[in-house]
């Protein structure tokens, strides 16, 4: 019975890896970028399972050792990801199943490049999202929906044009 459990536990740890791995490299991200938290949760609770399902010394040591050393490498280069710039939203318009951003790029010494909008399609409860479009402005997120000054904005790679003020799609 406790064998049927831990048989049980092992399948379903493995179709939540593989749904991780999944997500990580396709075009779609989750809201949330928690994926250094996701990543040592799941190489901790992979090497939990390893070591409470084998019994045998031998067996524990060769999936417990190349699992740990995929873990550092995978958890390192997030790490290194994560330092290299990370993007800081200024404000942002949800569009039914859209959402338009306006965001800069931050790096870990300081501000980055030039403010831009980003048009994302939502999916699952808003949880994932695809980046649809990203394109550079001038104008500060003050003008553009909050200040009413510039309500309308077209993206050029999808030709989608959107009401910022009154937060509906035009095209």
């Amino acid at each position: 019975m406790k064998r049927q459990i831990l048989n049980i536990i092992g399948l379903i740890l493995i179709v939540i890896i593989a749904i991780e791995f999944a997500i990580y490299y396709s075009e779609i991200n989750l809201v949330n970028d928690k994926t250094l938290e996701i990543g040592m949760t799941t190489l901790i609770v992979s090497l939990i399972f390893i070591f409470v399902y084998f019994k045998k010394w031998n067996y524990r040591i060769l999936l417990g050792l190349p699992t740990l050393i995929f873990g550092i490498i995978f958890l390192g280069l997030e790490a290194i990801g994560i330092m290299a710039g990370s993007e800081k939203i200024s404000w942002n318009w949800k569009i039914g199943e859209y959402e338009v951003i306006y965001a800069n790029m931050e790096f870990y010494a300081g501000p980055g490049g030039e403010p831009y909008l980003k048009l994302r399609k939502n999916y699952f409860f808003d949880q994932f999202y695809e980046t649809l479009d990203k394109q550079k402005t001038e104008n500060t997120f003050l003008e553009l929906g909050v200040g009413k000054k510039h309500c309308n904005f077209k993206f050029e790679k999808t030709g989608m044009e959107f009401s910022l003020c009154e937060k509906k799609r035009l095209k």
